[in-house]
């Protein structure tokens, strides 16, 4: 059975492009923490959930988050067992926002699969920027949604 696009949801941006992008709240919510955190030195997270299919187009559905640091090399997290690594996310200051030489790299050699995402924020002004690796590149996306359900993992993960 297809996965239904969530009802309850807060648009940022311009959601025109492909994939759609849904973000969780508790996951945006986590990102913002590391945000406060990424003031000092940068912050990296892994980004899990699930890129399907939905009403014809490509969803990309992020519903968990991970500092990097806390990423098992081996195995699933035990907070997300269903999910698998979609993405991931730099949270820095002080630089500007342009995709960068190194990050397009890295995403390839982790993410290199369609419709993956690469999230950039600025810790300092609270800009972000989202990207969907499309035709081999990592391309800007204008905009996404904020989600809401019931999302006990990432609740469970946060405490």
């Amino acid at each position: 059975m297809e996965r239904q696009l969530p009802k309850n949801v807060r648009q940022i941006g311009n959601v025109c492009d492909e994939p759609k992008i849904y973000v969780e709240d508790y996951v945006d919510t986590f990102l913002g923490q590391l945000q406060e955190k990424a003031m000092e030195k940068p912050v990296a997270a892994a980004l899990t959930g699930e890129i399907t299919k939905c009403e014809d187009k490509v969803v990309v559905y992020i519903s968990g988050a991970i500092r990097a640091e806390d990423v098992e090399v081996e195995g699933t997290n035990e907070y997300f067992k269903d999910q698998k690594l979609i993405g991931w996310c730099l949270l820095e200051t002080g630089h500007p926002m342009s995709m960068n030489r190194g990050a397009q790299e890295l995403h390839r050699k982790m993410y290199d699969q369609e419709n993956t995402i690469f999230i950039w924020k600025d810790a300092s002004s609270s800009d972000e920027m989202y990207f969907a690796y499309k035709y081999n590149e990592l391309m800007q996306i204008g905009g996404h949604y904020i989600y809401y359900e019931k999302n006990p993992q990432m609740q469970n993960y946060m405490i």
